[in-house]
């Protein structure tokens, strides 16, 4: 049963995991100083990308079954409110009803799914960016297999939450009730983000400027229709503050007594908000592209305590407008790498092409390449998280 659920890491995940392990007895039998301490980490975290990266993964299909023992959907957190919802022509009967009416704002929708046996695995919980839901970890937008599913069939039960305010998780229109109805003026209305192709193009790295493609990019360009297809407003912008996700996402990392956040881009730091709610429930963080907070020496105290991997991927410097934004974004990454180091945190900084991974776009976990990520992501947690 289990050999159904686990299909895929094989021989070549079993290698990674051994020269990882092999990289901890060395630094722990021979002590160094510190710089040297970090360089043989750095070198054995690119030993073991260099042994992800021979791995054979069936990308285009799946290898048997999958096995789950639970798969559904829930909300965590929200609140109600009595608020204007109801505008329509009161002359239809469908619209005759106080314009008042109790509905519920700030939750947070989540599809999980839970493999066989998968109670033995720290659960894992992916979240999405700016203008995308929780179908980005899912299948790929040319049919391959996703994040999610490899976590799955490697043991993690994974959770996938929709931002509160994005796509089934609602969000609160009373706003646009009370410009339509003149209560308020349109110029009250918050800003709704949405990724079209040229923006998109140039923010997720695929090239210079629209239509030109990088040499060497793994994502799987031909199915840019696709991926557009995933792209839906964000209403980030009208959410109170603190952003509510925070707060949510610390409640499920609790209520799955325990997870590893993933956060990606517009989220990448949100795991460490959730973190800094409730500490004990965040077992280890990863950070995908996105900007880092600027954090207190209390906060980095609270952070020191959970394990952080930061993965950067290519190009950070060659799209035309980005390139004004990832290469900083990654200095401030590093900068609280630093932090959390020195306060006696692990935390590592996977800037991909450093470890032999190249062409590696901003939406890397839909790359060509995504599984052998996974494989980064899962080896790096399995040997600071559980040891």
């Amino acid at each position: 049963m289990e050999s159904q659920c686990l299909p895929y890491r094989s021989k070549a995940a079993g290698l990674v995991y051994k020269s990882l392990q092999f990289c901890e007895i060395m630094i722990k039998t021979y002590p160094i100083v510190s710089q040297s301490l970090r360089m043989l980490s750095f070198l054995c975290l690119v030993a073991s990308a260099a042994v992800a990266a021979a791995s054979l993964h069936i990308q285009g299909h799946r290898n048997g079954p999958l096995i789950l023992q639970d798969a559904g959907d829930f909300f965590v957190g929200g609140r109600e409110v009595k608020t204007l919802v109801n505008t329509g022509d009161r002359s239809n009967p469908l619209f005759d009803y106080p314009a008042e009416d109790w509905i519920s704002v700030d939750q947070m929708y989540v599809e999980y799914q839970i493999p066989m046996n998968g109670t033995n695995h720290l659960p894992y919980i992916l979240v999405h960016g700016c203008c995308l839901s929780g179908k980005t970890y899912q299948d790929t937008p040319d049919g391959r297999m996703g994040w999610a599913e490899y976590l799955v069939r490697n043991g993690h039960p994974v959770y996938i939450p929709d931002q509160t305010s994005r796509a089934r998780s609602g969000f609160d229109p009373t706003i646009f009730n009370q410009v339509q109805l003149g209560e308020v003026a349109p110029s009250a209305l918050p800003r709704i983000e949405i990724a079209g192709r040229e923006r998109a193009w140039d923010l997720f790295r695929f090239g210079y400027t629209y239509p030109q493609v990088f040499p060497g990019l793994q994502y799987p360009i031909e199915a840019m229709a696709e991926l557009s297809k995933q792209v839906i407003p964000d209403l980030n912008a009208m959410l109170p503050d603190p952003n509510p996700t925070y707060a949510n996402l610390a409640s499920l990392a609790s209520k799955v007594h325990g997870a590893v956040l993933v956060g990606h881009s517009e989220s990448a730091f949100f795991p460490f908000y959730a973190a800094l709610n409730n500490s004990s429930a965040v077992k280890g963080i990863v950070s995908v592209e996105g900007q880092c907070p600027t954090l207190t020496e209390e906060e980095i105290a609270v952070l020191a305590t959970i394990p952080t991997l930061f993965v950067f991927g290519d190009y950070l410097d060659q799209a035309k407008v980005s390139r004004r934004v990832w290469p900083q974004s990654l200095q401030g990454c590093q900068a609280v790498v630093d932090r959390l180091t020195a306060a006696g945190g692990r935390a590592f900084m996977a800037e991909l092409p450093k470890l032999g991974i190249y062409g590696n776009s901003h939406m890397m976990m839909q790359d060509k390449n995504n599984l052998q990520i996974a494989d980064l992501i899962l080896d790096w947690i399995e040997k600071n998280v559980y040891n």
